[in-house]
């Protein structure tokens, strides 16, 4: 049997209580972590438009697709994406005219010219990839979507984590972000409403071991034309979900709430307190706080819970009823 160190206990563990606190921390704020990210829904479910509008923040170009709060780089770089959906040009038409930006041309987008070529199961393939990543010092690299770029069967757990984890393991060691697109399963009804369910990270096809391994799973459902509902879990942050307008093809981007939401906003104009209201709408605590962060990040109460001038009218454009 080995003899235990000699060392002092300080030397080998560290005290929890004691260790300097490490926040969570973001390449796009509250969407985009460090590591790999999956991008997830069904198919045309705005995974592509979301993805832009990722990339356009990341690399500096000021956009409204998605609301303020998600559309924030402290510290923007450079995007490399291999799209087996989209060539250069069709990327830059759907910025320029459905987003309404302006993409330089100073090598701050790049797209592979021929995608095709890159097998990520390929290890000479990943590691090419890799090294590109290095040469141009790219913040974010996107993969869309994973099935056109390997051969494997996505129920192999073993094999996919394999083929995966060299990418993820030089994101994190860079401060990198790692996007990848991948379908989820067709998503069946909700019990309750008989209306199709939002999908969530559980949705993705294949092997659940991709949802253990990821660093942030987003989840994409559409609701209707240019609404979308995210779904957001990751390791070391708090998960949240949100419907949103996308600011696209002319629409205005904003949060998005429902009946029971505005309900919330007017039981807190009426003076009724947060208890009330949770009685009387027969909220669980958890409803109740997504209400009010909702009504908050739309800017119809502040930041003490109070209703603000321009509430109301905030509320009333706000209100979708969703399919």
């Amino acid at each position: 049997m080995k003899k235990r160190t000699s060392d002092p206990v300080e030397a080998i563990w560290t005290d929890v209580g004691e260790a300097q606190i490490v926040p969570p921390s973001f390449i796009v704020e509250n969407i985009l972590h460090p590591g790999l990210n999956l991008l997830t829904g069904p198919p045309k479910n705005y995974k592509s438009a979301v993805e832009l509008a990722i990339i356009l923040t990341a690399i500096g170009i000021e956009n409204s697709v998605l609301p303020a709060d998600l559309s924030i780089c402290h510290d923007p770089g450079r995007a490399m994406i291999l799209s087996a959906e989209a060539d250069a040009g069709t990327l830059r038409h759907t910025a320029e005219v459905g987003a309404n930006v302006r993409v330089p041309n100073d090598m701050r987008f790049l797209a592979m010219s021929d995608p095709w070529r890159f097998r990520l199961d390929n290890p000479n393939d990943m590691r090419e990839l890799i090294d590109w990543a290095e040469e141009l010092d790219a913040l974010v690299i996107c993969i869309d979507p994973l099935r056109n770029f390997h051969s494997l069967d996505e129920n192999d757990a073993g094999g996919m984590v394999l083929m995966l984890q060299p990418f993820q393991q030089w994101c994190i060691k860079n401060g990198k972000a790692g996007v990848i697109v991948h379908h989820s399963k067709k998503l069946g009804e909700d019990k309750d409403s008989g209306k199709t369910r939002n999908a969530t990270a559980n949705d993705m096809r294949g092997t659940s071991a991709l949802f253990g391994m990821a660093d942030n799973v987003l989840a994409c459902t559409a609701k209707g034309k240019g609404l979308v509902h995210l779904s957001s879990v990751s390791k070391r942050a708090e998960a949240w979900e949100r419907t949103i307008q996308l600011g696209i093809w002319g629409a205005t981007s904003n949060e998005t709430i429902d009946s029971t939401t505005k309900m919330v906003f007017e039981l807190v104009v009426t003076g009724l307190a947060p208890a009330a209201i949770a009685t009387a709408l027969k909220l669980k605590k958890e409803q109740l706080s997504t209400a009010f962060n909702q009504l908050k990040r739309l800017g119809a109460l502040d930041k003490d819970n109070v209703p603000t001038k321009t509430g109301g009218e905030l509320v009333k454009g706000a209100v979708r009823k969703f399919g």
